[in-house]
């Protein structure tokens, strides 16, 4: 049960940061109780001026709090799926392009095969000796790809080599699709005012077509792989030795906590109010030091 929750928080708390820096759910909760707290005494601080009663001050400042707190919890969860959902996408594609580079060359030409097969102007799309060909929109195409390392770059020379093979084969246009990427000066080749155009599709373009043609890994992969993220992620927690420095929040907490401290003592009819603000305050910069000694012993 307690392993279950806890493998829930830090999945929430994975989708609710970056795909390389989860985001603690503990931190999350005190920035929101904090901004709550601090439109809360502002509010109430001011209707106590204006009005001269506290009852009625302190009525409407809980009750715009409560409302602006459960918008705020709306927008953060519309943005936990937002996030979620980009987040869910970048793993996919960085494992479909690791997928691409571990395959044999058969295999990696049956998946650009799959990945073409999702263009609507594509058709007739044939195996050649070491190519493929199509029609598009009903023209003749040849089709040439390189399996490369996903952060790897297809050459200049590579390309232009390429194309001069079949520029006279009667193509009426030439494609070549890269696992990787292409070098600066490729994007010369394709934009140049050839008898015979080419496109070049690189690793971007290339998982944007395997998406569309559904190659992705399923929902119950896709949630392995980011458990796997989270292991990785805590695994380098663990190995890392380095003390995070000095803590810039503890010390806003801490002056936020002298200032009501000092305004408990400047306005003697809220002492109560004030003073229990600055515990308050102080007991948040406690925490959030202590969240800053637990990573940085992890």
């Amino acid at each position: 049960m307690l392993k279950t929750y806890t493998n829930k928080v830090r999945t929430f708390s994975f989708y609710m940061g970056n795909i390389d820096k989860p985001r603690p759910v503990l931190g999350i909760l005190i920035d929101f109780l904090v901004l709550l707290i601090g439109i809360f005494s502002l509010l109430y601080l001011w209707l106590v001026y204006r009005t001269k009663t506290p009852l009625l001050a302190l009525m409407v400042s809980l009750l715009v709090t409560a409302l602006l707190g459960y918008a705020l919890y709306l927008k953060k969860r519309s943005s936990y799926k937002n996030n979620r959902n980009r987040i869910r996408r970048l793993i996919a594609r960085e494992y479909m392009a690791n997928k691409l580079s571990l395959l044999s060359r058969q295999e990696f030409e049956w998946q650009i095969i799959r990945a073409l097969s999702s263009l609507k102007e594509l058709a007739n799309l044939e195996q050649a000796k070491g190519y493929l060909k199509a029609l598009y929109n009903g023209a003749p195409v040849a089709i040439g790809y390189s399996q490369t390392p996903p952060k790897g770059h297809d050459t200049y020379e590579k390309v232009w080599s390429f194309y001069n093979s079949f520029r006279s084969r009667g193509y009426s246009g030439l494609i070549y699709i890269s696992s990787g990427y292409f070098e600066e000066a490729c994007n010369g080749i394709q934009d140049m005012d050839l008898d015979v155009p080419i496109t070049l599709f690189d690793i971007d373009d290339l998982l944007d077509l395997m998406e569309q043609a559904n190659m992705g890994p399923n929902e119950e992969l896709l949630d392995d792989l980011v458990q796997q993220k989270i292991r990785q992620y805590r695994k380098k927690l663990n190995h890392d030795k380095e003390k995070i420095p000095a803590h810039n929040r503890f010390k806003k907490y801490a002056a936020s906590s002298l200032l009501f401290l000092g305004a408990s003592f400047l306005f003697r009819s809220y002492f109560p109010y004030y003073f229990v603000l600055a515990i308050l305050f102080m007991v948040l910069g406690l925490i959030s030091q202590l969240l800053s000694s637990d990573r940085a012993a992890q």
